[in-house]
């Protein structure tokens, strides 16, 4: 509502009636700013701690920088922790043995006498870059009987000057595994080796490692197919200046990357991984998922911790936080059950935080009750954020509990979320990809590259293979 301020002549004309109606309607507008204020000020924004909005979009002044709450981890390494602390190889590749110089103070010399070692220290370096050219000289042998016979060229060895298979894994490394541009690459290799590839040049190598590596791509996903349990994930990837979608399938040993036009069951279809996949799928609730019967689901616990964080910040109730106490303890119920050698959790227990999360989402239903549908009974009524999460939580239970019941499931989909992340640093690199052909071929080298790390291989070594066959 815009008033227009009275002039003071405006106002020594009023009548005292009509000077008590502007006074009430000014009392009108000030209620209504007051209302206004008081929604803004209760509205609780999204960030990565209460949403699935990713960190990036925190920005500086919140995310990462918010204080940590009691009860959540210290920062730093956590108990059990591996580490990663340098250790000493038995045999090194060299020794120098250092002696001291001059003459004791007896007079004698130093020098000739005999010692043993004191302290040891190891330095560990890498060798001076340098380019190895080999020459291969095709050889002509002409038999007693008077027939020619000639060598035959390795594989990848074209005529006159050709890069071989180690630097062309390399520069591949560099720019898939490692998100390094095309001209990046092209510097560090100069710089390093004194080679210096063009753009085109590493970008054939790239199409020419996709295409080598193709039936690797397809045995992934054929694994992931065959795996008891896999976790989905799909985000955004913008292809010649549209939107398009990455897809992933994950296990403990395998990762299986596709790109498509499509989100939903088209691009699912496509994968091949879900079509033929009789195990656990453990996603984040997207609806498309729900259309493979022929598979159990599990959902993302990770998801529900952040949304009931928001649900905690923005009603002020009770439920969301006991929820989220209840998800945490039974994680670590689990946890602590199989660290002591168990095969299940005792029936008592499990009983009880399965009594005790059916009365906290009652408990939420009843303060944010569902809103029954529009007169006429068409369609259904839009509901609030709080109450969509505890019908979730509710219809979906099996699906939200099953790590604790079935252990090969984990309590969130970070497996694929994990696979996800570095992509999007990829996409912030180059913008996008500019053809099909490009993300059909990051695709392919990214499932190789991930899944060998998966297993401790060396995901250049794969590389090297690839262009050495």
């Amino acid at each position: 509502m815009k008033l227009q301020r009275p002039t003071q002549a405006e106002l020594d004309c009023m009548s005292h009636a009509e000077k008590d109606a502007l006074i009430l309607k000014l009392f009108d507008v000030l209620e209504d700013l007051e209302r206004r204020l008081k929604a803004i000020e209760e509205k609780v924004e999204k960030t990565s701690r209460n949403s699935s909005k990713p960190p990036s979009s925190d920005g500086l002044k919140k995310g990462a920088a918010e204080p940590r709450r009691r009860g959540e981890k210290p920062s730093g390494g956590q108990p059990g922790h591996a580490g990663a602390a340098r250790r000493m190889v038995d045999v090194p590749d060299a020794v120098v043995e250092l002696r001291p110089a001059g003459d004791c103070a007896c007079g004698l010399a130093l020098e000739g006498q005999e010692g043993v070692a004191k302290e040891r220290r190891q330095q560990v370096e890498i060798p001076e870059p340098k380019t190895v050219v080999t020459e291969y000289r095709q050889m002509r042998v002409r038999c007693a009987c008077g027939r020619e016979h000639v060598g035959a060229f390795p594989p990848g060895v074209a005529p006159n000057v050709s890069f071989g298979p180690r630097l062309k894994a390399y520069a591949v490394g560099l720019v898939q595994g490692h998100f390094v541009a095309l001209e990046r690459a092209a510097g560090i290799l100069g710089d390093q080796y004194g080679v210096r590839p063009s753009g085109g040049t590493l970008q054939n190598w790239v199409g020419d490692a996709a295409a080598r590596l193709a039936a690797e791509h397809a045995a992934i996903g054929a694994a992931v197919a065959r795996a008891g349990v896999a976790c989905f994930d799909e985000s955004g990837m913008r292809v010649g200046g549209t939107l398009n979608w990455l897809h992933v399938a994950t296990t403990a040993t395998a990762a299986h990357y596709t790109v498509h036009a499509l989100r939903g069951r088209g691009a699912m279809d496509a994968a091949g991984v879900l079509p033929a996949f009789q195990g656990v799928a453990v996603h984040d609730h997207w609806k498309p998922y729900w259309r493979y019967g022929g598979c159990a689901h599990a959902l993302c616990n990770a998801h529900h911790l952040r949304d009931l964080r928001y649900c905690e910040e923005s009603t002020g109730h009770f439920w969301p936080a006991a929820l989220r106490r209840l998800l945490v303890e039974g994680k670590q119920a689990v946890a602590l059950a199989q660290a002591e050698g168990k095969a299940a959790l005792e029936a008592a227990q499990l009983e009880d935080l399965l009594a005790r999360y059916d009365k906290q989402v009652e408990a939420g239903l009843a303060a944010c009750p569902p809103k029954p549908p529009p007169p006429g009974g068409n369609g259904r009524a839009k509901q609030d954020f709080a109450t969509n999460l505890l019908l979730r939580l509710r219809d979906f239970k099996a699906e939200t509990l099953r790590f604790l019941t079935d252990w090969r499931v984990p309590f969130d989909n970070n497996a694929a979320e994990r696979m996800v992340r570095p992509v999007k640093v990829k996409l912030k690199v180059i913008g996008g990809f500019r053809a099909v052909g490009g993300s059909d071929a990051f695709c392919v080298i990214r499932s190789v590259w991930e899944t060998s790390k998966l297993n401790n291989g060396n995901p250049f070594d794969m590389l090297r293979l690839a262009f050495a066959a």
